[in-house]
């Protein structure tokens, strides 16, 4: 019995294996006429391998899967990698960038060291009188940008090169100022006379009377900066605080927040009047304020006074200071400037050409013309400045150096060249000169007044440097004439700042 039940399940597992041999050499045998698989030839072992090759290649399921998980490993490593290289390009740009700025303060500290030694050069030289005397009046602001750009740019030579051409000096080796010039970065120097600017500051100096009141200088040299017709819509407008305010109106308001009391400053009379400064709005921003009734420490702070809008900003920055004295230096001042100073010290009989629209027509083109020449030499004393303003056609024309000719000779004028005339020049009055017919005591403005041609001595520094893609600005006040307390000497630094 149990012999022919192993015999039985034996025969059962032979059928079974044959069955499924028979249904794999259907599925893999290539169709042939009658649809059964051929077999290889005798003594040939093709068929062996080609089962194999079939055995071991891939399916098209599987190269499928395959390409998929390709795809998808890019599609997740690619924004990785991108991340990678922009925070790598990012933190190698801003580690250059420290770099530079680090350079680039090095190098507008070592120009701001450097300018010592062109005020060393004002004090010792330029302002010598026995300087002055034999070569005329020199300012280190005519030189300084000339001087420090042999060393702040490769190609700084060549300009030191055509101001010494100018001067009559040639053949100037450019090769040893080359070694000093900077390899790294650039910077330039700019230096302004802070004199040649009306100091806003005087309006708190009440000491005087009349011409002598530094105060009431102030107040006219302020209402005349105001005053040309070129302004008039900003006081018929409506102000941004929903008020209007007229030229008059500006000047008190600034008057009434610098000098050291608290009435309201009476502009027709220029005395303090009766009112309370507290009618001003100080007290109703979000922040409150009082008014500061002391010294500025910067014209900045003009914006803090009512009335002194951008606009008006825009017009008394570049004329106003908070350092040096209360007379504004014709040699240093500008052209508008020098416009008031005319208009305040002209004679009677030239007084019209400094009235109404012949202020635009003849007083600000003499002005123009003084400045241009200034910048070539400047003048000695008041007197040189009186004589060329009343006929500046018999001093140096640059219109000369350009072949224009003289105005008065035949041949080729300056008017058909296309350049301008030589404006027609304006008398000023004496110091202490009295009008003809009036009261004996009354005394002509003289333009000693309010103006004064003396030796600098507050400059205004500005160091500009540039490394890389890194550009600082530096700006600075330096005072000749200032007592140190920490070490011997005079000067020092009254302002800094770094940009």
């Amino acid at each position: 019995m149990v012999e022919q039940e192993i015999e039985r399940a034996q025969e059962s597992e032979a059928e079974v294996i044959g069955d499924e041999l028979a249904r794999a050499d259907v599925a893999g045998a290539p169709a042939g006429c009658d649809g059964e698989r051929e077999a290889p030839a005798e003594g040939d072992a093709s068929g062996e391998h080609e089962d194999e090759v079939e055995e071991a290649a891939p399916s098209r399921a599987e190269r499928g899967v395959a390409l998929l998980m390709v795809i998808a490993c890019l599609a997740v490593l690619m924004p990785i990698t991108a991340s990678f290289s922009y925070t790598t390009r990012v933190d190698w740009q801003a580690a250059i960038n420290l770099r530079d700025e680090v350079t680039a303060r090095s190098l507008e500290r070592g120009a701001m060291r450097l300018s010592l030694l062109m005020f060393e050069l004002q004090r010792t030289v330029f302002s010598q009188k026995q300087f002055r005397e034999n070569l005329g009046a020199m300012d280190i602001t005519q030189v300084a940008p000339y001087l420090m750009s042999v060393f702040g740019s490769e190609d700084g030579a060549e300009g030191l090169v055509g101001m010494a051409a100018l001067v009559g000096v040639d053949g100037i080796n450019t090769e040893a100022f080359q070694q000093l010039a900077l390899t790294t970065g650039t910077f330039e120097v700019r230096l302004e006379a802070e004199s040649g600017k009306i100091n806003v500051n005087c309006l708190a100096q009440t000491q005087g009377d009349g011409k002598n009141n530094p105060q009431q200088r102030t107040i006219e040299m302020l209402d005349s900066l105001l005053l040309p017709s070129l302004y008039d819509p900003l006081f018929e407008e409506e102000s941004s605080d929903g008020q209007y305010y007229s030229r008059y109106g500006v000047v008190k308001r600034i008057v009434d927040y610098i000098d050291d009391d608290r009435r309201v400053f009476d502009i027709v009379r220029m005395v303090p009047g009766s009112g309370a400064e507290s009618s001003y709005h100080y007290r109703d921003f979000v922040d409150p304020f009082e008014a500061r009734d002391a010294r500025l420490d910067s014209v900045a702070e003009l914006t803090m006074i009512e009335s002194v809008n951008d606009d008006i900003m825009n017009i008394l920055r570049p004329e106003l200071t908070v350092y040096g004295g209360c007379k504004v230096n014709l040699n240093f001042a500008s052209a508008q400037q020098v416009a008031i100073a005319l208009r305040y010290g002209a004679t009677p009989e030239d007084k019209w050409k400094t009235e109404g629209e012949n202020f635009t027509l003849m007083t600000v083109p003499l002005a123009n013309y003084i400045v241009s020449v200034r910048d070539l030499t400047l003048f000695d004393d008041i007197k040189a400045f009186r004589e060329f303003a009343e006929k500046p056609d018999q001093f140096f024309n640059p219109l000369l150096s350009l072949g224009a000719g003289d105005q008065g000779a035949e041949g080729f004028g300056a008017t058909e060249l296309g350049m301008p005339r030589v404006p027609e020049g304006i008398r000023l009055n004496e110091k202490g000169a009295k009008p003809e017919d009036g009261d004996e005591d009354e005394v002509l403005g003289a333009i000693e007044d309010i103006a004064t041609v003396e030796p600098e001595r507050v400059y205004r520094l500005e160091v500009i440097t540039e490394v890389g893609m890194v550009k600082k600005r530096l700006s600075a006040v330096y005072d000749m004439q200032a007592t140190r307390t920490q070490s011997t000497g005079k000067g020092a630094w009254l302002y800094f700042r770094e940009d």
